[in-house]
């Protein structure tokens, strides 16, 4: 008879020897893997067998009379024996497979929220891998700045541990007399799976061991918000998209603290354009000059005045000298963008006289058949 009994051991991945806390667990992942929810369309009805499979194995396994009628190889379900239970769970949620197990008492709680209770994880604020310190700031540069670094003075909101509580949340702490110190109380709910033992964080401590007087500054929360002002650097060579980092200046929080992410954009510059790391300055140049070529004298993102040569015959739009290195550099030590020099033939709106006669003697020459 023990030879065509299923065995629930093998189904939930346990040694026979396994403990309630093991049986609890591997029944938790299991779940999680195999309810139909939780799967793509085609594997539907793999999921949906599975899923019954191993609910029949936790139902059984968990229930101590039930295990100990098991291992004797009678049928713990009381018809034949290793028949086991059937559950059809075909249409139901998560969370509805959650209320009929634990009675609804878990306040609105995900599928993953109670399990990760039952199974030794942390919600809330006390689930460290969800725990987001780092502070973000925008702040946007010209070419310019770009080219040489800035520093610039922002202000922004950081979480702090409370200054009157020290972050414990409460004031006079003491053991707190529920859990007896813990953190941790258990509850025996009975289910459709038989009676079950859930671990939660102690109600009256929140998970701490501690109990005391809630702290009036941040309402027992242990941290407290407060607004920063403080000078930032942002180095040459930093464009749009990099950001620049500083360490131990986000919130604080029970992991550590986070970081201060600072995120570049770019400020739109009457002078100069980006094109990655090279710098477009376009120049204005007069009808005389674009004809006769020549030098003009620039101001370089730098700061500094570069005289340029201008070709004989220089047309509008057209990029006509380019400066090397003297763009956006390289943060990293590699090769920066260079500096383009693009002309604009500027036609004056005004004339005096003599500029005027000059422009019609042109206009002569130029329509002399």
């Amino acid at each position: 008879m023990r030879g065509t009994k299923k065995d629930y051991y093998e189904i939930l991945g346990v040694p026979r020897d396994a403990t309630k806390e093991q049986i609890d667990a591997a029944f938790a992942r299991l779940a999680m893997k195999w309810h139909p929810d939780r799967v793509p369309p085609e594997k539907k009805e793999e999921a949906e067998r599975r899923f019954k499979e191993i609910s029949e194995a936790y139902s059984v396994l968990s229930d101590p009379e039930k295990r100990r009628l098991y291992d004797m190889g009678m049928d713990p379900e009381g018809g034949v024996p290793g028949g086991g239970a059937a559950y059809d769970f075909y249409g139901m949620s998560l969370d509805e497979i959650l209320e009929r197990i634990f009675g609804g008492k878990f306040g609105g709680f995900g599928f993953e929220d109670i399990f990760g209770e039952m199974f030794g994880g942390r919600r809330g604020r006390e689930r460290a891998s969800e725990e987001d310190l780092d502070v973000h700031v925008e702040v946007s540069l010209s070419v310019p700045e770009m080219v040489k670094g800035t520093s610039r003075r922002i202000r922004y909101r950081r979480k702090v541990l409370c200054h009157r509580c020290g972050g414990e949340g409460i004031l006079n702490p003491r053991t707190c007399q529920v859990c007896g110190g813990t953190g941790r109380v258990r509850q025996h709910q009975r289910s459709f799976f038989g009676v079950m033992v859930v671990e939660r964080p102690c109600p009256n401590c929140g998970g701490t061991g501690v109990s005391g007087e809630t702290c009036p500054v941040c309402g027992g929360y242990g941290y407290e918000v407060k607004e920063v002002e403080r000078e930032v650097s942002i180095p040459a060579g930093v464009i749009p998209g990099q950001k620049v980092i500083y360490r131990n200046a986000g919130h604080v929080g029970r992991t550590g603290t986070g970081r201060l992410v600072i995120h570049v954009n770019e400020r739109p510059d009457p002078k100069y354009e980006r094109s990655g790391r090279d710098v477009v300055l376009t120049v204005d140049i007069s009808p005389a000059r674009a004809v006769l070529g020549g030098e003009v004298e620039i101001t370089a993102p730098q700061g500094d005045r570069v005289k340029v040569r201008v070709p004989q015959g220089v047309q509008h739009g057209e990029v006509f000298a380019r400066l090397k290195g003297r763009g956006i550099p390289d943060p990293k030590g590699g090769r920066g963008g260079d500096l383009l020099i693009k002309a604009r033939i500027k036609v004056p709106t005004r004339v005096s006289k003599e500029q005027r006669k000059l422009y019609e003697r042109l206009l002569e020459i130029e329509e002399r058949p």
